[in-house]
C-alpha cells in the first residue's frame, strides 16, 4: 500500500503544473516518511517511486527530460519539507541519498542537475550529514566538466549555493583540509568548472566561495596564485544592461571582487603589486576604474592581518605610486580616494616602520611645500598622513610646523601663503579630531603630550597667526591678501579650540590674554566696524571684499564661541560699549546705526544661540544676549534718543527669542517631555521673584544691571522645567516689562463708568519733536514680539497665566489695587488709539479658548463703534491695527450660547445699519461722508467679516446677513461701488492673524463656503444680459475677481466656463492696475490647472492681453501719480499686470500643441520683442523666455 502511495504521489507531482499542488504533494510524502515505523523501508519506497522516469530507455525526447526532472524535483522538494520540519534522517540513509544524487551528475546532465543540487543542499544541512561526504559531493559535481556552462544560470546558482554551504561548514572544511593538505586538490576542480561564469548573481556567489576558501583554508603559494588569477581576471568588473535584470548592481559586483582581494593577507604579495601596476597605467585607466582600484587597495590595507608580512613590504611601492595621483591629479574623486588609501597605509604602520615611512614621505613633501605650484597637493598628503593617528601626527608635525613657519616668512606668492595657512588650519582641525579620539580611548597612553601641545598654543599664535593678522589687516595690507585674511580668521577659530593631550585634566592651550586678543580681532569686522559706520580696513579692501571678510569672521566666531563659551560675554560687552560710543560719535552722521544695531545683534544670535548644539549653553547665551539688548535699550531710553534707535533693540530681542526657542525645541531629545509639565501661575510667580532676586534688567523699574547668568539660570531651573520652557518664561517676563515701560495707566471717567483705568503710551513717547511714525513702528514691533512669545505658550499655560485679560490692560492689571470687573477690558481711546498694536500682539497669540465673551465682548463693541465712527481721527497704521483686532475678535471670540450669540447678532445689525446709512443718499438726517472715510469704514467691516468667514456658520441664516448685505449692495453703489468692489479681497486675502500658527479658527471649507456665498450667486450679474447697467456689471466683475485671486482653482472649478467668459470681457473693461492684476492672476491659474477651458478663446485672450500689457506699460499721468492716495498700489498693480501678461504668453506653448498657437505667432512676436526692453529686469527675463518659446513654434 505504501509503495502504491508514493508512486501515486510521484505521478501527481510530475503531472501537475501548479506550485501549490506540488507543495501539498511534497507535504504528504514528508508526512508519510515522518510517520513511518520502518523508515528504511519507507525511504526506499519513496526513492523507488521515480524509477519509471529514471530507468534508461530509448526515449530521449524533451518531454522525457522534463518528466525526469520533475520526478527528481519531487524527491528534492520532499527533502525540503523534512528540513523545514527539522526531521533528521539516519546517517546511512543520508549517505545513500548523497551517493544517489551525486551519481546523477555524471549520468543525467540534462535532467537531474537542478533537482540533485537542491536535494544535496537539503542533505548537507541535516544533523546526520557526515563531513567526509563533502569531498564526494564536490568530486561528483566536478564531473559535469564542460556541461556545467551549458546549465541554466538558475541551475548553476543552486550549485554555487551548494559549494558555499560546504565550504562554510567548519567540519566539512576541516575534513577537506585534512584530506588534501596545502594542495587543496578539490579547489582545482572547482576552478576549472566555474572559470567562465558571467551571470551577475552567480558571480556574487562564486566570489563568496573564493573568499571563504582563502579565509578558511591554508593553500600553498601555487594554489593561492591560481585563486588570485581566478578572481583578478574579472577586475575591474562592470555590469552590462540586461533584458532580464537580476537586481545585482555594478557596485555589488565591485564589492564582491574587492572582498576577494582583501580576504587574507597571503594574497597581499599578488594583490598589492597587481593593483599598483593597474593604477600606473596612466591615461589608459578611466576615473571610475581608478577609484575602484583605489577603494580595493584601501580595503586590502585595512583588512590584511600580520602587517609586517602583508603591508610593510609594499609601503614604498604604494607611496611611490599614490603620491603622484595627488601631486599631478586633477579629478576630486580620485584624489579623495587616494588620500584615504594613504591614511589607511599610515594607520597600519607603527614604531620603526612608521618612522621610516614618514621620513621617506617627508623627503618628498618638503620641497613641494616650498613650491607655490605643488603646495596644495603636498598639503593634502601631509594632512592625510597626520590624521592617521597620534603617533604619525606627532612625528610629521614636529617637522612640518617649523618648515611651514619658515616658508610663510619667505613666500612671495599670495596664493602660496594662502595655501600654507589653509594647510595649518587643516592640521589644527585634524588635531582637534585626534583629541576627541584620545578622550574616548581610555586605554590610550597619556603619560606625556602625544600631540605636541607645545607647538599648538601661544607659540603657533605668536609665531604664525599674529604676524599674518598684522600683515593682512594693517595699513600695509593689499587688496589681494583678502583670501589670506579669511583663512587666518578660520585658523584663529580652530586655534581657540586646541586642548591638551597629556594625562592631566583637559585644558585650553591658549592663554586667557590670547583668547581675548583673538576674539577682539574677530569682533572688528563683525561688531565694531559695522556699529562705527565703516568697513573693515576700508582703505585697502573694497565693499565686496569687506562683506566677504565680515562673513568669514562670523563663520569663525560661530566655531570659536562653541569651542570657548566664555568668549560670548566678551562679544556682548564689545557690542554694548561700541554702540554707546558710536551713538555719540556718529550722532547725525551715521544714519545706518539703527540698522547695524539689528544686524550685529542678529550675528550675535547666530553665533551664540542658534548654532550652539549644547542646550544649556544655548539657553545661557540667549538670556545673556537678551539682557544686553535690554541694557542697550535702557541706555537709549535714558539718553532720550529717537524711537528709531529703540526699534532695533526690540526687533533684535524678538529675533533672538524666536531663533533660540526654535533651536532649543529642535535640540529636545523627547518632544513630548517639553509638554509634560506646563508653566503654572505659581511656578511663574516664583520664577519672576527669582529673576528679580538675580537682579535681572527691569526697564519698567528703570533697572538695567546685567545679572550673573548662573544665578539667573538657577532661578529659572526651579521646578524641573525644560530649557525651552525656561526661556519661554523669561521671554514673557521681558515682554511684560517692555509693555509696562512703554505704557502707563491713566484714570478717566466716561459715560458709563466713573474713573475707569485706560492704558496710554508712556512718558518715553512724550517728546513732541520726535517722529510719530518712528514711535508707531516701535510700538508695532513690540506687539509682534508679544505675539511670538504668547503664541508659543500652550492654551492651558495661557489660561493659567491669565493672559486673556492682558489683551487690553497690557500687563498692568497686576498693579491695580481694586478687583477688575469684566467691563475693564475695553479699547483705550487715549493717544488716538495708538496702543492698538500692543493689544493686537497679545490677541494674535492667544488661543480662542482663552478669550471669554464676558471679558471681551465689550472690546468688540468698542471696535464696532470706533471703526464705524465718522469722527474717528487716527493714523492709517493705527487704523490697520484696530482692523486686525476687529478680525481677531470676530474670529476667536466664541459666542455659542444664546445670550452672547444675540449680542453678536446685535453687533452685525449695527454694522448693517451703518452701511445702509452711508449708502442712503436720500436720508437728510445722516451727515454725508467723504468718499475715503466711507471706504475706510467699509474695509473695517470687511475685516470683521474676514474673521467671521474663516470660522463660518451656515445656520442660522441671520449669522450671515451682514455678508449678504455687503455682497448684494456694495458693488452696485453708483458713486463708490468700484472702490468697494476692489476691497472685497479683504475677505480672503492672507492675514497673519488668521494663520493656524496664531491659533485662529479656520474651517477647512471656508474658501468654498465663501465662494458659494459671495461669488457664485453673482456671476450672472457680470454680463450685459443681467439687466444691470454697464457700471454695475463691471463693478460686480471687479468684486468677483478680487475674491477669486485668493481662492484655489478647485474651489471655483465648477463654474469655470462662466468665469472664463467674464475674464475675457474684463480684459477690455477693467482699469490697468489692481483690477486687471486680479483678472490676469485668475486666468493664469486656469491656464495652469485646466488649459482646455481657454482653448476656444485663445484669439480673444491673446488680443486682449496684448492690449493690457501695452496699456500697463504707459507712464501714469501726473494726477494719478501724485494726488491719488492709492497711486503706489496702482503702480505696483501695473507692474504685476505686465508680469502676469507675459507669464501668460510664456505658458501658452507649454500648455497647447503648436497647431493651436501658430495662427497667432506673428501677431504676438512684435509685442514680445518690445517687452524685452521693459524697465523691470524680471519682466524682461520673462519676455525673453516667452519670445524664445513662440519663435520655436515655427
Amino acid at each position: 500500500m505504501a509503495n502504491v502511495k508514493f508512486d501515486d504521489l510521484a505521478l501527481q507531482y510530475v503531472l501537475t503544473d501548479e506550485s501549490d499542488q506540488e507543495q501539498a504533494i511534497s507535504e504528504k510524502a514528508a508526512t508519510a516518511i515522518e510517520e513511518s515505523t520502518n523508515s528504511r523501508l519507507t525511504l526506499g519506497q519513496w526513492v523507488a517511486s521515480i524509477n519509471r522516469w529514471i530507468q534508461p530507455g530509448d526515449d530521449t525526447t524533451d518531454d522525457d527530460f522534463i518528466a525526469r526532472a520533475k520526478a527528481l524535483d519531487f524527491l528534492a522538494s520532499t527533502l525540503g519539507v523534512l528540513k523545514k520540519r527539522d526531521i533528521s534522517l539516519k546517517a546511512d540513509q543520508v549517505k545513500l541519498l548523497v551517493t544517489f544524487f551525486g551519481s546523477l551528475f555524471s549520468s543525467d546532465h540534462r535532467a537531474g542537475v537542478t533537482a540533485s543540487a537542491k536535494a544535496l543542499r537539503h542533505l548537507v544541512s541535516t544533523k546526520s550529514f557526515q563531513p567526509t561526504l563533502g569531498d564526494n559531493i564536490i568530486t561528483n559535481v566536478c564531473k559535469l566538466g564542460e556541461d556545467f556552462k551549458l546549465q541554466t544560470p538558475a541551475t548553476r546558482l543552486e550549485l554555487y549555493e551548494l559549494f558555499l554551504e560546504l565550504l562554510q561548514d567548519p567540519t566539512v572544511a576541516n575534513d577537506l583540509e585534512y584530506r588534501h593538505g596545502t594542495t587543496c586538490g578539490f579547489i582545482s576542480g572547482l576552478l576549472d568548472l566555474c572559470k567562465n561564469e558571467r551571470d551577475p548573481q552567480n558571480l556574487i556567489k562564486w566570489f563568496a566561495i573564493l573568499k571563504t576558501f582563502l579565509q578558511n583554508f591554508s593553500p600553498s603559494e601555487d594554489i593561492t596564485l591560481e585563486i588570485f588569477k581566478a578572481f583578478s581576471a574579472y577586475f575591474p568588473i562592470s555590469l552590462r544592461t540586461s533584458a532580464t535584470p537580476s537586481g545585482i548592481t555594478a557596485e555589488d559586483l565591485k564589492n564582491a571582487v574587492r572582498s576577494c582581494f582583501a580576504a587574507h593577507y597571503r594574497v597581499a604579495s599578488h594583490a598589492i603589486p597587481y593593483l599598483v601596476n593597474k593604477l600606473d597605467q596612466g591615461d589608459a585607466v578611466t576615473v571610475a576604474v581608478k577609484v575602484d582600484i583605489l577603494q580595493t587597495l584601501d580595503a586590502c590595507l585595512v583588512q590584511y592581518e600580520h602587517t609586517k608580512q602583508s603591508v610593510v613590504p609594499f609601503v614604498d611601492q604604494v607611496w611611490g605610486s599614490l603620491k603622484y595621483e595627488v601631486r599631478n591629479g586633477e579629478v576630486p574623486d580620485t584624489i579623495k580616494a587616494t588620500l584615504r588609501v594613504i591614511r589607511s597605509l599610515t594607520t597600519r604602520l607603527d614604531d620603526n616602520e612608521l618612522r621610516a615611512f614618514l621620513a621617506n614621505a617627508w623627503r618628498d613633501l618638503v620641497d613641494d611645500l616650498s613650491s607655490a605650484t605643488y603646495v596644495a597637493q603636498a598639503g593634502r598628503l601631509l594632512v592625510a598622513i597626520a590624521g592617521a593617528g597620534c603617533q604619525s601626527f606627532a612625528i610629521i608635525t614636529s617637522q612640518a610646523i617649523p618648515h611651514i613657519q619658515t616658508t610663510l616668512k619667505h613666500a612671495q606668492s599670495i596664493s602660496h601663503k594662502q595655501e600654507l595657512v589653509n594647510l595649518l588650519n587643516s592640521i589644527l582641525a585634524v588635531r582637534s579630531i585626534l583629541i576627541d579620539t584620545l578622550k574616548d580611548n581610555k586605554n590610550a597612553d597619556k603619560s606625556s603630550s602625544q600631540l605636541r601641545d607645545e607647538l599648538f598654543g601661544d607659540f603657533l599664535f605668536s609665531e604664525v597667526y599674529l604676524p599674518l593678522w598684522e600683515e593682512t589687516s594693517g595699513d600695509r595690507a593689499t587688496a589681494e591678501q583678502v583670501g589670506i585674511l579669511k583663512k587666518t580668521m578660520k585658523g584663529l577659530a580652530a586655534l581657540v579650540g586646541q586642548q591638551s593631550s597629556d594625562a592631566g585634566p583637559s585644558r585650553q592651550l591658549l592663554s586667557a590674554s590670547t583668547h581675548d586678543k583673538i576674539f577682539g580681532w574677530l569682533a572688528m569686522p563683525t561688531i565694531v566696524c559695522p556699529l562705527e559706520g565703516r568697513q573693515f580696513n576700508e582703505e585697502v579692501y573694497s565693499d565686496e571684499a569687506s562683506q566677504g571678510i565680515r562673513d568669514a569672521a562670523v563663520a569663525a566666531l560661530k566655531e570659536a564661541v562653541f569651542l570657548y563659551p566664555p568668549a560670548f560675554q566678551l562679544l556682548l560687552q564689545q557690542y554694548f560699549s561700541t554702540l554707546t560710543t558710536s551713538y555719540w560719535e556718529q550722532l547725525g552722521l551715521h544714519d545706518g546705526l539703527p540698522l547695524e544695531i539689528k544686524l550685529v545683534a542678529s550675528t550675535l544670535c547666530e553665533v551664540g544661540c542658534s548654532s550652539s548644539p549644547n542646550k544649556e549653553q544655548s539657553l545661557s547665551n540667549s538670556i545673556d544676549l537678551i539682557n544686553f539688548l535690554l541694557a542697550g535699550l535702557h541706555w537709549m531710553l535714558d539718553k532720550n534718543t529717537s524711537p528709531r534707535y529703540w526699534t532695533p533693540f526690540i526687533c533684535s530681542i524678538h529675533l533672538s527669542i524666536v531663533q533660540s526657542l526654535d533651536s532649543l525645541l529642535s535640540q529636545a531629545v523627547d518632544f513630548s517631555q517639553s509638554k509634560q509639565q506646563g508653566i503654572t501661575k505659581e511656578w511663574y510667580m516664583q520664577c519672576v521673584k527669582n529673576i528679580e532676586d538675580a537682579k535681572a534688567p527691569r526697564l519698567d523699574m528703570d533697572i538695567s544691571v546685567i545679572p550673573n547668568t548662573t544665578t539667573l539660570l538657577r532661578g529659572l531651573e526651579d521646578g524641573g522645567t525644560s530649557a525651552h520652557q525656561q526661556l519661554l518664561a523669561y521671554s514673557l517676563f521681558v515682554v511684560e516689562q517692555l509693555y509696562r515701560r512703554f505704557t502707563t495707566v491713566h484714570y478717566q471717567s466716561d459715560e458709563s463708568t466713573s474713573n475707569r483705568p485706560h492704558i496710554i503710551l508712556g512718558d518715553d513717547f512724550a517728546a513732541r519733536h520726535v517722529s510719530v511714525s518712528d514711535q508707531d513702528i516701535c510700538v508695532h514691533q513690540l506687539g509682534l514680539l508679544a505675539a511670538s512669545v504668547i503664541r508659543a505658550l500652550s492654551e492651558d499655560e495661557q489660561k493659567a497665566l491669565g493672559l486673556g485679560r492682558d489683551a487690553f490692560m497690557l500687563f498692568h492689571s497686576a498693579g491695580l489695587t481694586s478687583d477688575l470687573p469684566a467691563e475693564i477690558a475695553r479699547v483705550s481711546p487715549l493717544d488716538d488709539f495708538r496702543t492698538a498694536p500692543l493689544s493686537m500682539g497679545v490677541l494674535q497669540g492667544l488661543y480662542p479658548g482663552v478669550l471669554s465673551s464676558e471679558h471681551h465682548i465689550n472690546a468688540l463693541k468698542d471696535l464696532c463703534t470706533i471703526l464705524t465712527s465718522t469722527r474717528m481721527a487716527c493714523l492709517d497704521t493705527t487704523r490697520a491695527a484696530l482692523d486686525i483686532n476687529f478680525t481677531i475678535l470676530s474670529n476667536k471670540l466664541r459666542v455659542e450660547d444664546d445670550d452672547n450669540s444675540a449680542e453678536k447678532l446685535q453687533i452685525q445689525q449695527g454694522l448693517m445699519e451703518t452701511l445702509m446709512n452711508i449708502w442712503d443718499r436720500n436720508n437728510e438726517s445722516v451727515p454725508k461722508l467723504d468718499v475715503h472715510t466711507g471706504i475706510f469704514i467699509f474695509r473695517s467691516i470687511l475685516h470683521y467679516l474676514a474673521g467671521d468667514v474663516a470660522r463660518f456658520r451656515s445656520s442660522p441664516a441671520a449669522q450671515n446677513s451682514l455678508l449678504k448685505l455687503v455682497c448684494n449692495k456694495a458693488p452696485l453703489e453708483p458713486v463708490v461701488g468700484r472702490q468697494l468692489a476692489k476691497s472685497f479681497e479683504v475677505l480672503v486675502s492672507p492675514k497673519e492673524c488668521l494663520e493656524k500658527e496664531n491659533h485662529a479658527i479656520r474651517k477647512r471649507l471656508s474658501g468654498e463656503w465663501l465662494y458659494f456665498q459671495a461669488v457664485q450667486p453673482y456671476l450672472k450679474d457680470c454680463f450685459p444680459t443681467s439687466g444691470l447697467d454697464e457700471t454695475a456689471t463691471v463693478n460686480r466683475a471687479v468684486s468677483v475677481f478680487a475674491v477669486l485671486k485668493h481662492l484655489r482653482y478647485e474651489q471655483y472649478a465648477s463654474d469655470i466656463g462662466q468665469i472664463v467668459r467674464i475674464g475675457i470681457r474684463s480684459l477690455s473693461t477693467f482699469e490697468s492696475g489692481i483690477e486687471m492684476e486680479s483678472c490676469l492672476n485668475v486666468l493664469l491659474q486656469i491656464l495652469e490647472k485646466e488649459p482646455d477651458a481657454l482653448k476656444e478663446h485663445l484669439g480673444g485672450l491673446i488680443s486682449g492681453i496684448i492690449t493690457v500689457y501695452e496699456t500697463a506699460r504707459k507712464t501714469p499721468t501726473t494726477t494719478e501719480a501724485g494726488e491719488d492716495p492709492t497711486a503706489k498700489a496702482t503702480g505696483k498693480g501695473r507692474v504685476l499686470c505686465r508680469k502676469f501678461a507675459l507669464q501668460f504668453f510664456q505658458k501658452l506653448p507649454q500648455s497647447y500643441e503648436a497647431q493651436y498657437l501658430v495662427p497667432y505667432r506673428q501677431q504676438l512676436l512684435r509685442p514680445l520683442s518690445m517687452a524685452c526692453g521693459d524697465s523691470v529686469r524680471e519682466i524682461r527675463r520673462t519676455a525673453l523666455a516667452a519670445r524664445k518659446a513662440w519663435e520655436a513654434l515655427a
